[in-house]
């Protein structure tokens, strides 16, 4: 009896079991209705699909083509970066307590859509004015242009902000007959000039174009500068004119001299002490590292006998120093073929070197410039001081050196220097370099020169300073 009693439970156990089973497969999810997909907006590059809500979703599931599923809680969704061709998009519907939707889906077509294109022509007038003329592609509704000083604002600093929008200059000009913009400023520049065609209708835009132009018959345009160098290009509009000139000199020393920039240009072109370089060769500005420093550029358009044809000048102030430079890397110091009276030196630069000022001096001389530098409270290292009297009566350099150096006293010891630094000048100098060597024979009862080594035969051009005008003028 018990064993039939068990067998009876066991079998009322697994009906009820069954039963409890077919009750739950009768129970079924409402299912979410599908999603009906229209085109919002569509773009060279991109679309949006939109839907209106579906009562019950908490999200929705976005494809294209054979792309990834992505979940997104707004009734859209927008795909860019896409190139022209037809896709294909389907979104579904998805709530708790309720079965997917159905995919909705939906065709898109991008058609290739012809960019616009710009090309520009800087000419120059007359001082102070110039003329931009652009070349856009007949797709183009609209150009943005910007006129800037090249020395106000850096170039890399005022292309991004002419590309992001944020210069303040930009002007929007729209093309016509003619297309050309005369430009008209109290000063000669240098300019850069930035400028970009848009089609508004299309949304689509081309490349920034640019340019630098001076706004004078010869001069320079300016490809880079930080505050230990301004890299410049001779640019020469006169038929009339070879090569541009230039002497550079601080608001400082021309207040401390009282003459204006005019007069000290004129001063040095009559003694024929204005360095110059042909139309469209580049040379680098050697300038004293100091942040936030106020220059004077005086600029010389020389004929081809070499005599002063035209001037001008232009303002250029340093700045502050880059935070993101890393210090020089330690430079090398060779010599070799050392004579009574020369010797050769081989600099070589590290890494991250901008500039570095190179020196040669006695070791007499040397250890009196160290023992004055001791004297001095400002300088933590006797070293330092050195430094900055190389980088006032040394040499600067912006490459590799190989030299062999003249007038030197036989059987004298010499100490060579070399103090680089990056684009940061006095607050971004690296570890001082030192050789030093003998000269042969014996040493002459005559007195050697005091201070620096003069590097014959090599111009730099560097900043005026007020004892050198003075000594001019006398």
């Amino acid at each position: 009896m018990l064993m039939r009693t068990t067998i009876f439970t066991a079998v009322c156990t697994f009906l009820a079991a069954m039963t409890l089973i077919s009750c739950e497969k009768v129970v079924e999810e409402p299912q979410l209705e599908s999603p009906v997909l229209s085109i919002v907006e569509t773009g060279p590059t991109h679309f949006v699909i939109g839907w209106e809500p579906v009562d019950g979703a908490t999200e929705y599931i976005c494809a294209i083509t054979d792309g990834p599923e992505r979940p997104v809680v707004d009734c859209s969704v927008t795909y860019t970066g896409m190139v022209p061709g037809t896709y294909n998009v389907r979104v579904k519907a998805v709530g708790k307590g309720y079965e997917d939707s159905p995919w909705g889906r939906i065709e898109v077509t991008l058609e290739a859509v012809e960019q616009p294109t710009l090309a520009m022509e800087l000419s120059y007038v007359e001082d102070g004015a110039f003329d931009i003329s652009f070349t856009p592609s007949d797709n183009v509704s609209e150009i943005r242009y910007a006129v800037v000083s090249s020395v106000a604002m850096k170039l890399s600093e005022s292309l991004a902000a002419f590309n992001d929008g944020s210069l303040e200059s930009i002007e929007t000009f729209v093309p016509g007959a003619e297309n050309v913009v005369h430009i008209q400023r109290d000063s000669i520049g240098p300019y850069a000039v930035y400028a970009k065609a848009f089609n508004v209708d299309e949304g689509t835009e081309s490349e920034t174009v640019s340019g630098q132009i001076m706004a004078a018959s010869a001069g320079f345009t300016v490809d880079a500068y930080d505050l230990v160098a301004m890299d410049v290009t001779s640019t020469v509009y006169d038929a009339d004119q070879t090569s541009s000139g230039a002497l550079v000199v601080s608001k400082q020393v021309l207040d401390e001299l009282g003459m204006s920039i005019e007069e000290l240009l004129e001063t040095y072109a009559m003694f024929g002490m204005v360095p110059y370089v042909a139309d469209g060769e580049s040379m680098t500005v050697a300038l004293n590292g100091y942040v936030n420093y106020d220059y004077i550029i005086g600029v010389v358009g020389f004929d081809a006998s070499g005599m002063p044809a035209s001037y001008g000048s232009f303002s250029l102030s340093t700045g502050n120093p880059d935070p993101s430079l890393s210090l020089p890397s330690p430079m090398t110091i060779e010599v070799s073929e050392v004579t009574e009276s020369s010797a050769r030196i081989k600099y070589t630069m590290g890494e991250n070197t901008r500039i570095y000022y190179q020196m040669v001096t006695t070791l007499a001389d040397y250890n009196d410039l160290i023992d004055y530098g001791s004297s001095l409270p400002d300088y933590e290292k006797p070293e330092d001081y050195v430094r900055d009297y190389a980088a006032v009566y040394g040499t600067p350099m912006f490459a590799d050196d190989d030299y062999v150096w003249g007038g030197l006293a036989a059987g004298t010891d010499y100490v060579v220097l070399g103090f680089p630094a990056n684009g940061n000048g006095a607050q971004g100098y690296g570890d001082m370099a030192r050789a030093d060597f003998t000269t042969a024979g014996s040493s002459s009862s005559s007195s050697v020169s005091v201070g620096a080594v003069v590097k014959e035969g090599v111009k730099v051009l560097r900043p005026v300073t007020a004892d050198e005008v003075r000594a001019l003028l006398r």
